[in-house]
């Protein structure tokens, strides 16, 4: 029988820090990436990131924007939030804006 699929641990800290701060966005997927770096610095990303609910300016479709797919790096209608994370899991910084992280 095949063990279950473990979640990463960042994702219930995630999950809190939008359900306390961003509800809009608790519901959105998350995109988890390990950083490289120097000693001290951020050692995980996690991208979120949700288009709003009217027509894309630049005609890309509904799907696309809600898997992350969009060419457009910098749009208006997105709301995207970038949380970095120490290798101890502690919130380092969180930054909003409408960049699409990849």
């Amino acid at each position: 029988m095949p063990r279950k699929k473990r979640q990463h641990p960042l994702v219930k800290v995630a999950r809190a820090y939008l359900s306390e701060r961003l509800p809009t966005l608790k519901d959105a997927p998350l995109r988890i990436h390990m950083l490289d770096g120097p000693p001290g610095s951020p050692r995980y990303s996690v991208s979120i990131e949700q288009c709003r609910p009217v027509g894309c300016p630049h005609g890309v479709s509904p799907e696309d924007a809600a898997n992350g797919r969009c060419s457009i790096i910098d749009c208006p209608i997105r709301h995207s939030v970038r949380l970095l994370f120490d290798r101890n899991g502690q919130l380092v910084n969180a930054a909003e804006s409408g960049i699409h992280w990849s």
